[in-house]
């Protein structure tokens, strides 16, 4: 079992401040799409299929990795997100 690893990254008032004003932005960007147009744009500009599927050797054993959406989801992809992030 491997180990969790923690990293702490520190940044300046300025840096942090950026960072949360562009995360910000983003958020509006994507609270003003539907829920069809926020799937097709991360389907589109964020996970691009052929970074989803690949093989990875672990130990000498090669797991084929494959990702697919589910239209009928009930949740978004930022409530999956902060639902597994709140769960780990």
């Amino acid at each position: 079992m491997q180990d969790n690893i923690v990293y702490k990254l520190e940044l300046t008032d300025k840096e942090y401040n950026y960072i949360e004003k562009a995360k910000q932005e983003y958020y509006l960007k994507l609270s003003k799409m539907t829920k069809e147009e926020r799937l097709q744009y991360f389907r589109d500009k964020i996970l691009i299929e052929n970074n989803l599927n690949f093989e990875k050797e672990i130990n000498g054993t090669i797991y084929r990795v494959n990702a697919y959406f589910n239209d009928n989801s009930q949740e978004s992809i930022l409530e999956k997100v902060n639902r597994m992030i709140k769960n780990s």
